[in-house]
């Protein structure tokens, strides 16, 4: 019999909000992880992405905050605008009779608009963390109150450009503050740097959605100098409604962008230096499907919850496995089918199977011939597929990650469906 919100103790406003969205059953990471923040336990919680991470934790923040009392209770910290706003919104859905319950803070936009903000008392704050730590030290902030902080995108937000501003919030607050991390990512290093602010933390892996389409991982194999019109050829070849496509060197936007837009796919590219109305109105406008291909490198993707994306395409090499998997993690949320493609020379072969034997995924050679996407022929001894068990399966059958859901399937037709 399948856990309910209602088991987990969630409460009555917060499980009448679920069932009006049709939500009853908890994803494996919300069963995970509800239940210990209730306790009040420190939690490192690594889950795949699009998995429910961000009601994994508002769902139990909002079930304990206290809304009869006007203190600061809770503090969300995430790396980008984009993930702070998204977040924000969420947790007002959460609680439609409470106005002002919620304060996003971002750097970059008036610091007086936000300080009148905070003077309506907000039970939640989700914010980046070098403006919080502003408001802090001005004393535009208590944090006396604060309960539980939240790290979203752990394995980010602790890394070199961010890790100090997070240690220096936690310090602010009290010792028994209850810290939880969250990310797809929860390497050694993020349990070692998280134990400098936490107390006896669990360490949560939780697995993929159940029943889920999966998402099928493949890669390409091409002359450098033909790169971009394999990108185009492969873009017309699936027929999606929405694709991401990352790149490492900008230098290589221009031609991308000119040649997609020649043959009439048009996108865009989301670049670190755009405005946060520009970047703001991109993002809308992918979401709206005004235009079907979202090009951006690492940095500018930070933090970006399309839930529909139905293709990823790796136009670089990912610098490692685990940005291999957050870029990945962008199609397949909640349990959707998607698609992963990487576009390499013969020389970028070793990088998929290092990927491959990393992260436990299959990634399976391919190439396009008459609008459709085959096996490499054994007599062409273009290589091995990276981790594949099976050559003569995989063009029918390519594998998701251990989870056991099953893929997409790319048809002759050109479009995708669910096997």
């Amino acid at each position: 019999m399948s856990t309910t919100f209602a088991e987990l103790h969630i409460s009555a406003p917060l499980l009448d909000i679920l069932r009006e969205r049709k939500m009853e059953t908890p994803t494996p990471v919300q069963m995970d992880a509800i239940p210990l923040i209730l306790e009040g336990r420190d939690a490192l919680i690594e889950s795949p992405t699009g998995t429910g991470k961000t009601f994994a934790y508002l769902l139990p923040l909002l079930t304990k905050i206290n809304m009869e009392k006007k203190d600061v209770q809770a503090i969300v910290l995430a790396p980008t605008h984009e993930l702070v706003v998204q977040i924000a919104r969420e947790a007002e859905n959460l609680l439609p009779a409470y106005e002002n319950a919620v304060v996003p803070i971002i750097g970059g936009v008036d610091v007086r608009r936000q300080v009148e903000r905070l003077k309506k008392k907000p039970v939640l704050v989700v914010a980046t963390p070098g403006r919080l730590l502003e408001l802090i030290d001005q004393r535009k902030l208590k944090v006396h109150e604060v309960k539980t902080v939240v790290v979203d995108e752990a394995d980010r937000m602790l890394d070199a450009g961010f890790g100090k501003p997070v240690q220096e919030v936690m310090k602010k607050t009290l010792r028994d503050t209850q810290r939880l991390l969250f990310s797809a990512t929860i390497p050694s290093e993020v349990v070692q740097a998280a134990g400098v602010f936490t107390k006896e933390a669990a360490v949560i892996r939780s697995a993929a959605l159940e029943g889920a389409a999966g998402v099928a991982h493949m890669y390409l194999v091409t002359d450098p100098r033909k790169k971009v019109d394999t990108l185009r050829r492969l873009l017309r070849l699936v027929n999606v409604r929405s694709s991401i496509v990352f790149v490492n060197q900008i230098e290589k936007v221009d031609e991308i962008v000119s040649k997609l837009n020649y043959h009439h796919l048009p996108c865009r590219f989301l670049h670190r230096d755009a405005t946060k109305e520009e970047r703001a109105r991109t993002l809308q406008q992918f979401r709206e499907g005004v235009f079907p291909v979202l090009i951006t490198t690492d940095v500018s993707a930070r933090g970006i919850d399309i839930p529909e994306v139905e293709c990823i395409v790796h136009y670089d090499p990912a610098s490692d496995a685990d940005t291999y998997v957050h870029r990945s993690g962008r199609t397949g949320r909640m349990g959707r089918a998607g698609l992963v493609f990487s576009i390499i020379s013969t020389q970028e072969r070793f990088i998929l199977q290092k990927f491959s034997k990393q992260t436990g995924l299959l990634i399976a050679e391919k190439f396009m011939t008459h609008g459709a996407l085959e096996d490499p022929k054994p007599v062409r001894n273009s290589g091995p597929t990276v981790k594949s068990k099976d050559p003569k399966s995989a063009s029918t059958k390519p594998s998701a990650p251990k989870s056991g859901n099953q893929a997409k399937r790319v048809h002759n037709k050109g479009g995708f469906g669910t096997k």
